[in-house]
C-alpha cells in the first residue's frame, strides 16, 4: 500500500491520487506493472487526440493526471478508476462531482434514478408507480394518469448548497417513447447533438428499457457502481470522450 503524506490514508498499489483527498502521490511510491491498456482521446471529428497509459493494477484518472485532463474543467481531480487484472477491465467512478458515463452499444435496462447524457441534454429517470391510499383509506389527488410508467427530469446543474436544480419533466407512458431532435415524443429541436431520432425509453414486463437508435453522437448512461468493459468501450468522462482500448 501507498500512505498518502496529506491525510495518512493508505492507497492500493498503482494509485496515482489519493482516494481520500485527491493529493497527488510521488511518483516513486508508485509502482506499477505492465501496460496494460490505454484511455484514447476521441476528437469530435472521430480523430485520436493522444492516449493515456494503464497499467496492471489500479488506476485512478482525473484533472491532474496529465493534458489529456487538464484542461476539462468537469473532471474532478480523483474521476475514474480502472482495474486491470490480465484482460479484465473493471472501472468505477471514483467519487467524481460529475459521473463516468458509458456509452451504450446494446439495450440497457434502466434502475430507478438514473442518469443519462443524450446530446447535450442531461437527464434522470424514476419510475412512476400507482399512488398508494392512505391508511385511512383517503386516496391522494392528482392530475388524470392515463398510465404513467416513469419520467425523464433534465438536470440543469447544482446550487451553491449542492442541491440538484431540476428543470423540465416529461412523463412516459405507451409501450414506447422515442427522444429526438425532428422525429419522436419528446424532442430538443435546439440541441444540434440530438439526431433526428436519438434513443427509445421502453418498458417491458414492468421492466424500463432504454435503446440508442444509431445516433450520430451516442447515448450515455451513468454508472452507478463498478463495471465490467471490454476494449473497444467509450467513457465520456466530463466534456471529453475516450475509448478504451487494450494495450
Amino acid at each position: 500500500m501507498v500512505n498518502c503524506r496529506n491525510c495518512g490514508k493508505a492507497n492500493p498499489p498503482g494509485s496515482r491520487f489519493c482516494l481520500d483527498c485527491g493529493v497527488g502521490l510521488p511518483m516513486e511510491a508508485v509502482p506499477r506493472g505492465a501496460l496494460r491498456g490505454r484511455l484514447v482521446l476521441v476528437r469530435p471529428d472521430g480523430s485520436e487526440g493522444g492516449a493515456h497509459p494503464l497499467f496492471e493494477g489500479i488506476n485512478v484518472v482525473g484533472r491532474g493526471s496529465g493534458p489529456l485532463f487538464d484542461a476539462d474543467s468537469f473532471l474532478s481531480p480523483v474521476h475514474l478508476r480502472c482495474e486491470i487484472a490480465g484482460t479484465r477491465f473493471v472501472i468505477r467512478d471514483a467519487g467524481s462531482l460529475n459521473g463516468v458515463f458509458l456509452k451504450l452499444t446494446e439495450e440497457e435496462p434502466l434502475f430507478d434514478g438514473a442518469i443519462m447524457r443524450i446530446g447535450q441534454e442531461l437527464l434522470r429517470f424514476d419510475p412512476m408507480r400507482p399512488p398508494k391510499l392512505l391508511p385511512d383509506g383517503t386516496e391522494i389527488m392528482g392530475s388524470p394518469h392515463p398510465g404513467y410508467w416513469g419520467r425523464l427530469t433534465m438536470i440543469i446543474g447544482r446550487a451553491q448548497d449542492g442541491k440538484i436544480i431540476e428543470g423540465t419533466s416529461f412523463p412516459l407512458a405507451g409501450e414506447a417513447v422515442v427522444i429526438g431532435r425532428e422525429r419522436g415524443d419528446i424532442l430538443f429541436s435546439e440541441d444540434g447533438y440530438v439526431s433526428g431520432t436519438h434513443a427509445r425509453f421502453s418498458i417491458r414486463q414492468g421492466r424500463p428499457y432504454l435503446q440508442d437508435l444509431a445516433s450520430s453522437n451516442g447515448t450515455y448512461l451513468r454508472i452507478p457502481a463498478e463495471r465490467g468493459v471490454v476494449p473497444g468501450t467509450f467513457l465520456l468522462l466530463g466534456q471529453q470522450l475516450f475509448r478504451l482500448m487494450a494495450a
